[in-house]
């Protein structure tokens, strides 16, 4: 029962595409948004999008998400965006929150990148009111 376990589950992990795992630390993130430290997995992968699902975590907040990546321009510096849907829970808020991420990502090897640039938001549920923001991010990726 224990083989069955891991031919079942293990093997398929180390089977993936390496290019479909994304971990990511910084100052917040474009695809998991309000996290220090984010995962996210590439369900479909062409030359210039990607289509995402993932999570973060920020110590205290959890962050859902599930989106889709653009590129504009893939080069060693690449310019995109970033459309998602993500579930945030806090210690003072939760709710559901659309998001769009503009950015730069600067290819440092073929498996590191640094991330730099803008997230807004729209923050629902919850409370009485809804909260949108703009905010920076910045963060190193690693993708495996």
């Amino acid at each position: 029962m224990k083989r069955l376990w891991v031919i079942l589950f293990v093997v398929p992990i180390f089977a993936q595409d390496a290019k479909k795992h994304n971990i990511s630390l910084g100052m917040l993130d474009d695809k998991t948004g309000f996290s220090l430290i984010g995962y996210t997995y590439n369900i479909e992968q062409t030359e210039m999008d990607e289509f995402f699902i993932g999570g973060g975590t920020m110590i205290l907040g959890f962050t859902g998400s599930a989106g889709w990546k653009h590129y504009y321009k893939k080069s060693k510096l690449s310019f995109y965006s970033v459309l998602s849907g993500q579930g945030v829970m806090h210690l003072g808020f939760s709710g559901f929150m659309p998001n769009a991420s503009f950015g730069l990502e600067y290819n440092l090897s073929k498996r590191t990148q640094v991330k730099i640039g803008g997230m807004g938001g729209i923050l629902l549920g919850g409370s009485s009111r809804n909260d949108a923001g703009v905010l920076p991010f910045v963060g190193l990726n690693f993708r495996r």
